[in-house]
């Protein structure tokens, strides 16, 4: 795809009618124009930053709505220009954590979930000191540096997770539903308190509101239209260039993401563990593009494995990426989506 998230009109228009017809039933959007005048005092900085006064006094914006999840993104082209890359080190900070970092001792520096600790090749775990859920664990690496990845220590860290993921089932009773839920929150940025690489694990009798919700409109939408939620997601998405398949699974640039540069991963597998590939490659190339903190998560949903990573910004950045939009209305969202998967894929 040659255009950008801000000329999507001209995008849905190049649609075949069942392709437009679909994407219609999934999102709802509007492009309009936001005007404003610069002072004479600012034209040379506004040129400067942005090239010319004219982008900045009448601004190209796209609001997207996915319609049943209520999703919603808002993009500006002055801020989708932005190149996608950065770059940054960690370098000193790490040195500074790494001499009194806890999770450098795991075994004697954090605690032991109740039924003990269950070890990796590279990884073992360890219990969160301060829980959000009655079983709320911590898959704690042996490199210190999250930044510092291999597929084979991503597949160690998820495989371990789901034998944790065994070990509650035995001690609550194989009965009892629980629902098991990855989250890696990757540095600062992310709400990562310690740097040393780390991946939450819950295991909770309720399912989380978010995910509820994810269920109600993927059953609804089965009963209205006799076809899969999921299934047809991903066929919107690829009609527009913004999917593709890596081995088995499905990957998708989401097209209202709640953040930037947000992927969405859709799997078969049985477990967690079987998708290590995809995961390992989509943080590959996470990285080589500069992103320094990110948020990961995986939870299922039906039959599917669902993955969801989010870029989280510079390291550098006092500000933070949320406010008040993203909390209370619609996310605001400086990376397109056209632009990512050019580079994903």
């Amino acid at each position: 795809m040659k255009h950008g998230i801000t000329e999507l009109d001209k995008i849905v228009d190049t649609l075949s009618g069942e392709a437009r017809e679909l994407f219609n039933r999934f999102y709802s959007f509007e492009i309009y124009t936001g005007s404003q005048k610069i002072t004479a005092e600012m034209e040379d900085w506004v040129k400067k930053r942005f090239g010319s006064v004219e982008r900045v006094e009448k601004q190209r914006i796209v609001s997207i709505k996915n319609k049943f999840t209520g999703e919603h993104s808002l993009f500006n082209g002055l801020r989708t220009d932005r190149p996608v890359e950065s770059k940054s080190t960690i370098e000193q900070e790490e040195r500074k954590e790494k001499e009194k970092c806890l999770f450098c001792n795991p075994e004697k520096q954090t605690p032991a979930d109740v039924f003990g600790r269950v070890r990796g090749k590279y990884c073992i775990t360890g219990s969160n000191i301060a829980k959000y859920d009655s079983f709320h664990s911590l898959i704690i690496f042996n490199e210190h540096n999250p930044l510092e990845i291999k597929r084979e220590w991503i597949e160690d860290y998820l495989r371990t997770g789901e034998r944790w993921f065994e070990e509650v089932r035995k001690c609550e009773g194989e009965k009892k539903l629980l629902q098991k839920f990855f989250l890696w929150n990757c540095l600062w940025r992310s709400g990562a308190s310690i740097i040393h690489g780390h991946i939450q694990l819950t295991a909770s009798r309720m399912r989380y509101g978010k995910l509820e919700v994810l269920d109600k409109v993927a059953a609804d939408y089965k009963r209205e239209f006799n076809t899969g939620y999921i299934e047809d997601l991903y066929k919107v998405h690829h009609s527009l260039g913004l999917a593709s398949e890596h081995k088995a699974e499905r990957v998708l640039v989401y097209l209202t993401p709640v953040k930037e540069k947000e992927i969405i991963v859709v799997s078969k597998a049985r477990r967690s563990d079987e998708m290590a590939d995809t995961i390992y490659g989509l943080l590959k190339k996470y990285l080589d593009m500069g992103v320094q903190s990110f948020n990961l998560a995986i939870f299922q949903l039906g039959d599917y494995h669902i993955v969801r990573l989010v870029d989280r910004g510079s390291l550098a950045d006092r500000n933070s990426d949320i406010g008040a939009m993203e909390l209370y209305a619609a996310s605001v969202i400086s990376s397109d989506p056209f632009k990512l998967a050019q580079v994903s894929f």
